[in-house]
């Protein structure tokens, strides 16, 4: 199996204010694009791992054993080195506090996106994602690993 990732956030931003006679307007624009090729090192990866969650309180994901299903057989991937972490909050009530490998607080409709692209990545062994029960999520995380 081979990996490629691309991560992408932009911002553009306009913003107008009117004069008497004069209209002046300000564009704030600010890309981040992270591409990762398969292997170990520096802008790479070779593992993704994406699940939709409903949290029972606190959900512990230890890192280096995430149970995930490939071609509907049960696999688990360990990951030695997170490149990319993704949260997404789908819920419109409940704020996720995110710590661990990374930390953030993830207010509901809000999004945290951390990269490490370093040879070494992001090496703790866990994350750990509050919120009271019944908080749903998206969760993608890219990094050195394998599958087994």
């Amino acid at each position: 199996m081979s990996l490629s990732a691309e991560i992408l956030c932009r911002i553009v931003g306009i913003e107008t204010d009117t004069a008497d006679i004069a209209t002046n307007t300000r564009v704030t624009k600010a890309d981040y694009f992270l591409a990762l090729g398969d292997g170990t090192g520096a802008n790479q990866a070779q593992v993704i791992y994406s699940d939709s969650r409903t949290s029972g309180g606190t959900d512990t994901l230890q890192l280096s054993s995430l149970a995930d299903t490939r071609d509907g057989a049960a696999v688990t991937i360990a990951f030695t080195a997170a490149k990319v972490l993704y949260i997404e909050n789908t819920g419109a009530t409940h704020t996720l506090t995110v710590t661990g490998a990374y930390t953030g607080s993830v207010s509901p409709g809000g999004v945290l996106l951390a990269t490490n692209p370093t040879a070494a990545g992001t090496t703790a062994s866990s994350l750990f994602i509050a919120s009271t029960a019944g908080a749903t999520y998206k969760i993608v995380i890219v990094g050195e690993g394998s599958i087994v």
